[in-house]
């Protein structure tokens, strides 16, 4: 099964079908995909091309979906891929899974509307931004012949996580200077990469004198959820007050209604007032798999990091908000 929009395209193979003519046909993948998805897993199909038409029947249903010629099909040329790497397609998932909330959406600085691709030395690197905020994390992979950086557009990063979260396998990732291939036992997946400068993410992650707050997550991002329903529904503004091992939680909007929360934490730093996007701290939130959540501040005038204790090598970068 092949699909594509002519950005990115998707073959596929099906082992254990029973093919009494061989052939080929393009078929409506929206029509087929719902009717396939109404019926019961376990229900065995049957498809046979009559007359321009696909007919297929499953016990007592039957369709017929009018058809396309297949040599009118439209591929996408494939490229001369210059640089190559193999990693699991269970940790290239989580990678891009606990980087990709950082992405851009319709930004008009297109390079941003995807997530950065980089390998250096032995360390494969994931990174997306929109400007307010960054998601970074890193794994070593053996045998990297040559260092590539490239950038992924959005809409394939999110059906790549889609394809590769299904199995556990080894892929391989194809890179060329316009194309991005990865290929499993079972599939091919093949997009356009955009074209443009990278900014230079090293650059966004703070420096200076560290206070750590480490919080319990789930603890965390229960009292985030209650004042987001009165934060300001356009900015999402929300204050953090810090003192010795105490975090005040305090959301307002426009109509004059309030929220506020305090929490027991572990933090002995100066105290602290500094504004968030309360959106970006919750979406931070959901990448980390570890029980608490380490926060570091670098003053109120300075991006936090928010780190997963489990997985030093997952950092989020965050703006604070004027507020």
């Amino acid at each position: 099964i092949t699909a594509t929009d002519l950005e990115i395209e998707y073959k596929t193979t099906i082992e254990g079908v029973q093919v009494k003519k061989e052939g080929e046909v393009t078929v409506s993948a929206r029509k087929l995909a719902d009717l396939v998805r109404s019926i019961s897993e376990d229900t065995k199909l049957n498809f046979c091309l009559i007359d321009n038409q696909i007919e297929i029947k499953a016990l007592k249903f039957q369709a017929d979906l009018a058809t396309l010629p297949a040599s009118d099909f439209p591929s996408i040329d494939s490229a001369d891929f210059s640089s190559s790497i193999k990693i699991s397609s269970s940790a290239l998932a989580d990678m891009i899974g606990s980087t990709s909330v950082a992405m851009a959406a319709q930004d008009v600085r297109y390079y941003l509307n995807g997530c950065l691709l980089e390998t250096k030395g032995k360390a494969f690197c994931v990174v997306s931004t929109d400007g307010h905020r960054l998601a970074f994390t890193k794994t070593s992979i053996d045998g990297l012949k040559e260092d590539f950086r490239v950038i992924v557009p959005r809409k394939a990063v999110m059906e790549l996580q889609k394809i590769i979260s299904t199995n556990d396998e080894e892929i391989t990732l194809n890179v060329s200077q316009n194309q991005i291939n990865v290929i499993g036992t079972e599939f091919s997946f093949i997009s356009k990469l955009i074209e443009g400068n990278y900014p230079d993410y090293e650059k966004v992650f703070p420096v200076g004198d560290e206070s750590k707050l480490i919080v319990d997550k789930n603890e965390f991002n229960t009292a985030l959820s209650r004042a987001s329903v009165l934060s300001n529904e356009k900015y999402r503004g929300i204050r953090l007050s810090l003192n010795k091992d105490l975090l005040k939680i305090e959301a307002n909007n426009p109509e004059k209604e309030s929220a506020e929360e305090e929490i027991k934490v572990d933090y002995s730093g100066p105290e602290l007032e500094i504004g968030f996007n309360i959106s970006y701290l919750q979406e931070s939130l959901t990448t980390i798999k570890d029980l608490s959540a380490e926060i570091v501040f670098f003053g109120q005038e300075s991006s936090c990091i928010v780190k997963n204790k489990e997985n030093e090598d997952l950092i989020h970068v965050i703006m604070p908000m004027r507020l």
